[in-house]
């Protein structure tokens, strides 16, 4: 793609191998106008939910991996995509570039909402509800198990 597309002035393509600074990450999410994940399977992805985070007010778009973890949650905002199908990527990514700027900006609105009320706080109530058939906040505090106590001591066993 870059051999074929790239000038002088634009590489569509940058990709980066090994780990990135937060802040780092976080200003190329900001500058990217898509972010393309296409898990084969994963577990929540929060790849794509960083992106949207990190998006703030501005236009982008999400192409999506239907096997990916927060498909589901994300979908109506986002492009699915199945990643075995190579042409079906490539349509998406041509989709997402002649999107219209309205379109763009009204997905990430509905995805960043989306993840912002399906928060962590959501996502332990629900598991809550489904393992136990209680609400987070029906737990008194206490009956909520620290793991660091059991850590620390085993870490200072081992030394």
């Amino acid at each position: 793609i870059n051999g074929k597309y790239s000038t002088t002035r634009w590489v569509p393509v940058n990709w980066h191998y090994g780990s990135v600074a937060g802040e780092e990450l976080a200003a190329m999410y900001r500058a990217a106008d898509i972010a393309l994940v296409t898990s084969l399977k994963d577990g929540m992805n929060l790849v794509c939910k960083e992106y949207c985070a990190c998006k703030g007010k501005e236009p982008g778009v999400l192409i999506l991996s239907e096997f990916a973890g927060a498909a589901l949650q994300l979908a109506k905002g986002a492009v699915l995509v199945n990643p075995y199908d190579t042409d079906g990527v490539a349509e998406a990514i041509y989709r997402a570039f002649s999107m219209a700027e309205k379109e763009k900006r009204d997905r990430m609105r509905f995805l960043r909402k989306s993840i912002a009320r399906q928060n962590v706080f959501w996502w332990v109530d629900n598991f809550l509800r489904a393992a136990a058939g209680k609400k987070l906040e029906e737990f008194p505090e206490q009956a909520i198990p620290s793991l660091w106590p059991g850590i620390i001591t085993q870490a200072g066993k081992e030394k």
